[in-house]
């Protein structure tokens, strides 16, 4: 339902522009956004799991501070990957529109930017709502999260105890009977 209001409002905002009629790409467009989103999804999966292997498991400890730096940055650096897809759907998305709905009238610059400005707003509004780019932002926030605890050392991630992470063992003698 919102892909179809953004391809509604971008096709308003070229109909000033234009009075042919013609289509577009619209499955082009719309795996444009899911694949920004999909993108950054898999960026901040990746970026959990490793911040999770030395905060849960206890492995690769000695490299906590790397992990927890790439992790951090990673993890925010795919919050916005999914507005860099909308941007990136709406060149070709414009350039169809003058192609296909103009055809034999050339779309200057102006309109073009113009027609480019309502695309990126409105597809950077869907793409966070629409196409799983809130889950995106679930998934980056977690990893960063998780690279601040290893930052931090918690949990197994602590590397001043020998044994972080291992089972506790109890040395004892055996008690004598009387």
């Amino acid at each position: 339902m919102s892909f179809r209001a953004l391809l509604l409002a971008a096709w308003f905002a070229s109909a000033w522009a234009c009075t042919n009629s013609g289509d577009f790409d619209q499955t082009a467009f719309t795996a444009s956004l899911y694949g920004g989103s999909f993108g950054g999804m898999a960026l901040a999966l990746v970026m959990v799991t490793l911040a999770s292997l030395p905060l849960c498991c206890g492995v690769l400890k000695q490299y906590g501070k790397i992990i927890a730096t790439v992790a951090i940055v990673l993890g925010i650096f795919s919050l916005i990957i999914p507005a860099f897809g909308s941007m990136g759907a709406c060149v070709p998305f414009v350039d169809a529109i003058c192609q296909e709905r103009c055809s034999g009238y050339e779309c200057t610059s102006d309109e073009k930017d113009a027609m480019g400005s309502v695309c990126n707003a409105l597809g950077i509004f869907v793409v966070y709502i629409g196409a799983f780019g809130w889950l995106t932002v679930i998934l980056g926030i977690v990893a960063a999260s998780l690279g601040c605890c290893v930052c931090c050392g918690c949990c197994k991630a602590k590397m001043d105890e020998p044994g972080a992470g291992a089972p506790p063992v109890v040395v004892g003698a055996p008690v004598q009977q009387a």
